[in-house]
């Protein structure tokens, strides 16, 4: 809620004077017909007393010359002789001269005193609307949205009992990258007077000591290092007073610079914390390619050194079988290699995959030919629940993510041929499932079960591939021992609605 400050409203403009006027009317009509207990010894004091109340209602000068009004009508019904304008000097003019000054100076000091109670209650109401409007600038995550009240407060503000509300086109709210009313129609001179005053952080225009001769006010929404954005009164009326209510204006204003500049620095502290975050990872997948390459690297490094060394005394059956590790240590570098480049494309930005509609049995099919041609030590079973729709994927990823699962299982199962896979549908989701009966998570896994933190090229990539398709990466311990990998796709409807 929102006051809107304002010294004397029309209505309550109007019902005052009425006031006032029925007061004089009832002092002259007691005058001219008098009651019994009314003479010339206690009338002066009614006239005083009545004089004080309606100048409460009127304006100065009117107070003054009815009150002059008054005292005629008391010299001409109750000082002698009556039904006369005529006075004695001595005997009653001083005391007509008397009560004219005294009633004069009454309605000054009443008028005075009302003055000072007006400003002050509109003080107390300007300071009640800043406290309201800093709690509410408080509590708002974006100034921005906030842009309507500020319009009204501004219009409201500037509202005097000699100048009435701004209109609506009147009063333009600008920022650097928004402003309010959308398409506020300005001429040259105003766009500059916005430029001056959001560059030189100060308030242009009438009441401002900076170009005094512009009709149009320009209020900066200043914060500690710069302004935000500018407040316009355009056509304002130079004649008003507008000084008694540009502090205020410009208060309601700093407290929207100030808004602007916390919500600025805290969306400057999450940048920052973004690229610290962007900057471990960043040194987090490094160590982890550094890792995952140096195992096949120095295997390849020592094989072929122990060929060239001992060439001599090896037979062709071991040179064959070193050959063979080479061959074997040089595919799992183009592995790494092929997942660090699939990683590098899905983590830039702007990222956009070729979604075509594939089977799972095709997928599956051609992951298991790649682990036939690498001559893998142990297949997995698989199961694949019947009557599966075609999947709209990245066939290409899916099969790297899958096939990157299945080798990571196979590495740390502790039985020979426990490796299963299983394809499903489970809540609205299509899983792709590879589990082993191994040692269970080590470090490594556990880590990236906890957020990713530290798993090698090949988990970050499958990580990364169910993000891409809006799904998710689940790997959990199995109670009995060995580890559940499981890449979850949404179903098919869901995906399609995003493609």
């Amino acid at each position: 809620m929102f006051l809107s400050v304002n010294y004397v409203t029309t209505n309550g403009q109007i019902s005052g004077r009425m006031a006032g006027f029925g007061l004089w009317l009832a002092l002259v009509l007691t005058f001219i017909n008098p009651p019994d207990f009314l003479d010339l010894q206690n009338a002066p004091v009614l006239l005083l007393l009545v004089s004080t109340m309606y100048s409460l209602f009127l304006p100065l000068g009117w107070s003054l010359l009815m009150s002059a009004a008054a005292v005629l009508v008391l010299n001409y019904e109750l000082v002698p002789p009556i039904k006369t304008l005529s006075v004695d000097l001595r005997a009653h003019g001083i005391l007509l001269i008397a009560i004219t000054l005294v009633s004069w100076l009454l309605a000054y000091l009443m008028r005075q005193q009302k003055e000072i109670a007006l400003k002050e209650r509109a003080q107390a109401a300007r300071s009640l609307e800043l406290m309201n409007w800093s709690e509410v600038l408080r509590e708002v995550e974006d100034p921005h949205t906030l842009l309507p009240q500020l319009h009204r407060l501004l219009k409201s503000c500037s509202r005097t009992e000699h100048q009435s509300e701004l209109q609506s086109e009147n009063c333009v709210l600008g920022f650097s990258e928004v402003s309010y009313p959308l398409g506020a129609a300005l001429t040259p001179v105003q766009l500059e007077g916005f430029t001056s005053c959001l560059n030189q952080n100060t308030p242009i225009g009438p009441g401002t000591g900076r170009y005094e001769s512009q009709t149009d006010l320009y209020l900066p929404f200043r914060g500690k290092s710069r302004a935000f954005g500018v407040g316009m009164l355009l056509r304002c009326d130079a004649k008003s007073d507008i000084p008694s209510w540009l502090s205020h204006a410009q208060a309601i204003c700093d407290q929207m610079g100030s808004a602007c500049e916390r919500r600025h620095n805290a969306l400057r502290a999450e940048k920052s914390k973004e690229l610290a975050r962007m900057q471990e990872t960043r040194s987090l997948f490094l160590s982890a390619i550094a890792h995952d390459q140096r195992t096949p690297l120095a295997s390849v490094i020592t094989t072929a050194t122990a060929i060239l060394d001992q060439a001599h005394i090896l037979s062709p059956s071991q040179v064959m079988q070193y050959a063979g590790l080479i061959v074997s240590e040089s595919s799992q570098m183009a592995r790494l290699i092929e997942n660090t480049l699939s990683l590098a494309r899905l983590t830039g930005q702007g990222v956009s995959l070729a979604i075509e509609l594939e089977s799972v049995e095709d997928i599956v099919s051609s992951v298991f030919q790649r682990l036939r041609m690498r001559n893998s030590p142990h297949i997995p079973q698989v199961r694949v629940e019947p009557g599966m729709r075609l999947f709209a994927c990245n066939m290409t990823l899916l099969e790297q993510a899958l096939d990157n699962l299945i080798d990571n299982a196979i590495k740390h199962s502790g039985v020979p041929n426990s490796v299963e896979v299983h394809i499903f549908r489970e809540q609205g989701h299509l899983v792709f499932e590879v589990s082993n009966h191994g040692k269970g998570m080590d470090e490594t896994t556990r880590s990236m079960a906890d957020g990713g933190r530290g798993m090698g090229i090949g988990l970050k990539l499958c990580d990364a591939v169910a993000v891409a398709h809006g799904g998710q990466l689940k790997v959990e311990q199995k109670p009995g021992g060995g580890v559940v990998a499981q890449l979850m796709f949404p179903d098919q409807k869901t995906l399609n609605q995003g493609l």
